[in-house]
């Protein structure tokens, strides 16, 4: 819950302070959790003795007033006052932010400039304007009419003469302000670039907190503050992989691993440290409440009542894992990027400063890179898939937990073929990484025969017998090993009869206890054609109806 205002002590009850001194900090570590961001900031300032009120600039709106810690040294602190309403608005900016704003207030005069020179050089031709309707009106005035031949045939002369040397002058200046208006266009431009430069250099939201701090200074000198706080939202870290399988005699898996960062919390970290930690700094604190479990039986004729419905489902849940906390891993120890440090989870902290721009950012950072032996094979599911693919083996024996990530590019001999998350590897486990489809081994799946009554899959048929021939071919150059997986129906009702049979025998049953789940292994040459015959029998009381 946010509030306006919170008094840390009394201060109210203290007597007046002598003077009001403002402090800029400034952020200088950062650590990055899952779920919120802790942000430290450091100041210091010169204080006479006495008491005084230190207001601390630049907190963006995003901190949490509740998490917020201020430690000082140099003076007591009496009491801190924060509040997040009725601020007073930011008044601080980089020096880049103030160089791109001077820079689009200079382009704006230039441009005034230009407008001005155009507006002075079109006075000539509204003076030429003002001669020419003169000498119109000089043309048609009465008194001329008494004029000789000779006088009227003079003033006609200097009229047109007059006229055109107003209209030639006329028509210059408007050739010269167009040409003065010309500059325009270039500053025009030269403005949409200065505003482009000063909209990317000022990304901080305008919105700071109030924080003041009162203190009593024994003596004139420096006091050291140090402010910390969290960010609930607007911040994250996520790993990244690139994984590249090297194929050949030794295949070879290497893995770069990177983290992804952005932020969004109203201010630019420039020049930070920054660490990443797997903790959740707003995770739960206690175990779970564990409810009882009631089990009991109903009459099949009867509607089921909800609440059965209800703890069967939840009971199907129980067994499900829990999600895990993983740790990222740790930096090649010859050219350490990051340093590791265990607690309660992993804490990993940059060697470099780090500069992230809020809401626009997106940093790329180097961890490290590992590399592992792996075994490569072809996989192939004729139920799903047309082709087989290319499937890599390993165990993590670097003895580091590596985290899930849902960015994981995956490469072939240095070719892109896809990304794909990738679920986390703890140390000593086995995966099975695929890298994409293998053109030359290709999959066939027939139905070669289906018996099941004549009124269909609804039917009162009490029997279902199905003939299906699985082919592999292999078109590439080279012998691949390979397992082929394919399903048959189980039943756990006495009265549904299943019967299966597979030429060749699969080399495993409920392959990765997966029931039904057949797995053929073997190795398939080139030009090799391999065949599965599998044939499955299903039958059922009458009156019973096959789902």
């Amino acid at each position: 819950m946010r509030f306006s205002l919170s008094l840390i002590a009394l201060v109210a009850a203290c007597p007046s302070w002598a003077d009001t001194i403002p402090v800029l900090t400034k952020v200088t570590e950062v650590t990055m959790h899952p779920d919120s961001a802790a942000v430290s900031r450091i100041a210091s300032v010169q204080v006479p003795a006495g008491k005084h009120r230190l207001v601390f600039q630049g907190v963006p709106n995003s901190a949490h007033e509740q998490s917020l810690r201020i430690d000082l040294t140099g003076a007591r602190q009496v009491g801190t006052i924060f509040r997040n309403e009725y601020t007073p608005p930011r008044d601080t900016s980089s020096p880049e932010v103030d160089a791109a704003k001077a820079r689009l207030e200079d382009i704006k005069e230039r441009i005034q400039s230009v407008r001005d020179d155009a507006d002075r050089v079109r006075l000539a031709a509204n003076a030429a304007d003002v001669s020419l309707g003169f000498l119109k009106q000089l043309g048609e005035n009465e008194g001329l009419a008494d004029a000789s031949p000779e006088t009227l045939r003079q003033i006609a002369q200097m009229i047109q003469g007059e006229a055109m040397t107003a209209s030639v002058t006329a028509l210059d200046a408007r050739i010269a302000a167009r040409r003065v208006e010309t500059r325009l266009k270039e500053l025009n431009e030269e403005l949409a670039d200065a505003d482009q430069a000063l909209a990317a250099l000022d990304l901080e939201d305008d919105d700071r907190l109030y924080i003041a701090v009162e203190i009593d200074a024994a003596a004139a000198g420096e006091v050291q503050v140090d402010l910390s706080y969290l960010v609930f939202g607007g911040t994250e870290w996520v790993p990244v992989y690139d994984l590249n399988l090297t194929t050949g005699d030794t295949p070879r898996l290497d893995i770069q691993r990177d983290a992804f960062v952005s932020q969004n919390t109203g201010e630019n970290w420039s020049d930070v440290t920054l660490r990443l930690s797997t903790t959740e700094a707003i995770g739960a604190t206690d175990p779970s409440y564990l409810d009882t479990t009631q089990r009991y039986i109903v009459d099949p004729q009867q509607p089921v009542r909800k609440a059965a419905s209800s703890a069967l489902l939840a009971d199907s849940y129980a067994g499900a894992p829990e999600p895990s906390v993983e740790a990222l891993v740790t930096a090649n120890e010859e050219t350490p990027i990051w340093s590791k440090v265990n607690g309660p989870g992993v804490t990993y902290t940059y060697h470099e400063k780090v500069s992230v721009a809020s809401g626009a950012d997106v940093l790329r950072l180097e961890l490290d890179s590992l590399s592992e032996n792996v075994t490569v094979t072809a996989h192939a599911v004729p139920l799903r898939d047309v082709t087989a693919f290319r499937m890599a083996s390993l165990t993590n024996t670097s003895g580091e937990e590596w985290l899930s990530s849902p960015y994981a590019a995956r490469y072939v001999d240095g070719f892109l073929v896809g990304d794909d998350s990738f679920q986390g590897l703890a140390p000593g486990q086995e995966t099975h990484i695929g890298f994409g489809p293998i053109d030359g081994l290709r999959l066939t799946r027939d139905i070669l025969n289906r018996n099941q009554g004549d009124r269909g899959i609804l039917s009162k048929s009490n029997q279902k017998a199905e003939q299906v021939e699985i082919k592999i071919e292999n078109l590439t150059g080279r012998t691949w090993p390979m397992q082929v997986v394919d399903r048959v129906p189980f039943s756990e009702q006495e009265d549904l009869e299943i019967s299966w049979t597979a030429v060749p025998r699969p080399s495993e049953e409920n392959w990765e206890n997966r029931r039904g789940i057949l797995a053929w292994s073997w190795e398939i040459k080139p030009g090799e054609i391999r065949k599965i015959k599998l044939n499955t029998s299903i039958n059922w009381p009458d009156g019973m109806v096959l789902r």
